[in-house]
């Protein structure tokens, strides 16, 4: 009897040094990950200036030049612009992913804030959803289930590049039921794939997609430099039934009018509800790229002169994120062409993605207009300390005084 009871507590207190040790690794686990959301990917110091960077993280750097400390207040001082590897550790053992440590001119961009309208083509015609089509003859059959898949892309049909619905439509009906060669953009990969189209009960052929070819609305311009090169939204430009980016071939800025705001509520977000008129003579500037930090691309010499002139804009110096603080700034933004800086209080800041700052609108004028972040403002520059450091993304959907915000330096 001694004996088991013996076992039983050797047995027992193995399973608790094992409990005790899996939490111990677990909360590790969790102090690594919550410190490796504070390593930027990138830091970006300017050419024949000390940068002094203050992270306070057990985190050693090491080039071949020099080893720092990060528990220290570091300080750089490069002549030459350049991008350099730094190795990581952490705690002085465990290596990590590398930074880059970029050397820059100093930059000077307007910031903006006013609304724009925003049209953007896709790349081909995206697959938004496959579906059935009822027959002509009777019965349902889905051409394209388990071969097209939401976020695909059709580039060419038979040979023929397809770039709009209506060339699609028109190659489709020309099969005549008879079956076509497909290629799609998968991914970045071209892949190719043959479909029967299927006569439905008006006649027509179809092959059971959901498609679409453009996108349009309203967002926030964050700034132009004076290249008349702009960045806008803060985030990609993605479709709303699959969430994902959008392959874009080419878009445009466009004036656009802002008619009334819907202010948000706890659970709803608010938005702009606004016009644009999309013909040349309210052209903006050529959209050049979509990606996940936001929209970018250049404006006309014409449109840009007559903004500085209307908007009375003035070069501001960007802010890069080891400069950003938790505490006060504004964000920027142009209703009725009346510009105005509204205060913030920017509550805590990550690497993460293009979410880098979290803010809490404090200005009662914003919050009596708009009750804070509505849809539209994405892309609102935020401002600090006389510098340009990043643009409003989205709203907390819970409670619309508090937003989310990207650095600037991921957006250039």
């Amino acid at each position: 009897m001694n004996q088991k009871n013996v076992q039983r507590r050797i047995i027992n207190r193995f399973f608790f040094f094992a409990i005790i040790m899996a939490v111990l690794t677990s909360f590790v686990g969790i102090y690594i990950h919550l410190l490796m959301k504070r390593i930027p990917k990138n830091i970006y110091i300017e050419q024949n200036k000390e940068t002094t960077i203050a992270w306070n993280l057990p985190v050693t750097g090491e080039n071949v030049v020099q080893t720092v400390n990060f528990q220290k207040p570091v300080t750089f001082i490069a002549q030459e612009t350049g991008t350099y590897a730094m190795n990581l550790k952490l705690f002085g053992i465990f290596s990590v992913p590398s930074m880059q440590v970029n050397v820059v001119e100093q930059k000077n961009v307007y910031p903006c804030g006013f609304p724009v309208g925003l049209y953007m083509k896709t790349d081909g015609v995206m697959v938004v959803e496959t579906e059935e089509i009822e027959l002509y003859d009777g019965g349902c059959c889905a051409p394209c289930e388990d071969i097209l898949k939401p976020g695909d892309y059709i580039v060419q049909i038979n040979g023929k590049q397809v770039d709009t619905k209506e060339k699609l439509q028109s190659l489709v009906a020309d099969s005549q039921g008879e079956e076509i060669t497909i290629v799609y953009n998968r991914a970045g990969k071209l892949q190719e794939t043959k479909v029967c189209p299927a006569k439905d009960t008006e006649g027509i052929y179809r092959i059971g997609a959901w498609i679409k070819d453009d996108a349009q609305g309203i967002g926030t311009l964050t700034y132009i430099d004076e290249q008349r090169q702009f960045g806008a939204l803060g985030h990609g430009i993605t479709d709303n039934q699959t969430g994902k980016l959008l392959d874009m071939k080419i878009g445009a800025l466009y004036e656009t009018k802002i008619l009334s705001i819907v202010k948000g509520k706890n659970g709803t977000p608010g938005e702009f509800v606004g016009s644009i008129d999309y013909q040349p003579v309210h052209f903006l500037g050529t959209i050049l790229r979509n990606t996940e930090n936001g929209i970018g691309g250049i404006f006309t010499q014409e449109e840009f002169a007559r903004l500085c002139e209307a908007q009375n804009m003035e070069l501001m110096p960007v802010g890069y994120s080891y400069e950003v603080h938790k505490g006060e700034a504004v964000i920027r933004m142009c209703i009725e062409g009346v510009e105005k800086d509204y205060p913030i209080q920017i509550r805590e800041l990550t690497t993460h993605a293009n979410k880098n700052m979290t803010f809490e609108v404090v200005s009662e004028e914003l919050i009596n207009q708009t009750n804070g972040i509505v849809q539209g403002m994405s892309g609102c520059p935020i401002i600090q300390d006389g510098k340009v450091v990043g643009a409003v993304t989205h709203v907390f959907v819970e409670d619309p005084h508090c937003g989310y915000g990207i650095f600037l330096e991921n957006m250039m």
